[in-house]
C-alpha cells in the first residue's frame, strides 16, 4: 500500500444509510440550440451556445436530434423493393471530426472521429456492445460459416 494512501471502505457496504441528497442544483432546463449557419454536405455543423453567466451548462447532459434520410448515390429516393440498412453504429460514425471549443480555445479534436467511435465500441466489453451501445445503433455482428 502507498504510504500516503489512507484506509477507506467501500461505500458499496452501506447498505442501511440514507442516500445524500445533492443540493447545489436547484432547477435544471433543456435549451433548443440551431447550427449556426445552414447545412451543406460540405461545410461543418457549427453551434454557438452562450452562457449567461448565472447558470452552469452540464455538457454531459448534452443531447444532438439528428434527423438522417438515405437516398440512393444517385440522390433518388429510394423505392420498395430496395434493401438498403446504415452503416452500424450510425450517429457516431456519421461524423468524420469533432471538436469541441471553449472561450475561444479549442479543448478537444477528434480526427478520424468515425474510425476512433467504431474501435472505442468493438473494444468495449460485450455487456456494454449488447446493451448501452445499441442506442447509438451499433450491433455486434456475429457470423457464423
Amino acid at each position: 500500500m502507498d504510504s500516503r494512501a489512507c484506509a477507506c471502505v467501500s461505500n458499496a457496504y452501506d447498505l442501511f444509510e440514507v442516500n445524500p441528497i445533492q443540493l447545489s442544483t436547484e432547477e435544471s432546463s433543456y435549451t433548443e440550440i440551431f447550427p449556426v449557419a445552414s447545412l451543406s454536405d460540405k461545410t461543418p455543423i457549427e453551434f454557438y451556445v452562450s452562457g449567461t453567466g448565472d447558470n452552469y451548462i452540464d455538457l454531459s447532459h448534452t443531447l444532438l436530434q439528428v434527423q438522417v434520410k438515405i437516398k440512393k448515390k444517385s440522390g433518388a429516393a429510394i423505392s420498395t423493393p430496395d434493401q438498403v440498412t446504415p452503416i452500424n453504429y450510425l450517429l457516431n460514425t456519421l461524423f468524420s471530426e469533432c471538436s469541441v471549443t471553449l472561450n475561444d480555445k479549442q479543448v478537444s479534436s477528434q480526427a478520424n472521429y468515425a474510425y476512433r467511435c467504431i474501435f472505442d465500441a468493438l473494444l468495449s466489453p460485450r455487456t456494454v456492445q449488447e446493451s448501452t451501445l445499441t442506442a447509438g445503433l451499433f450491433y455486434r455482428h456475429c457470423f457464423q460459416a
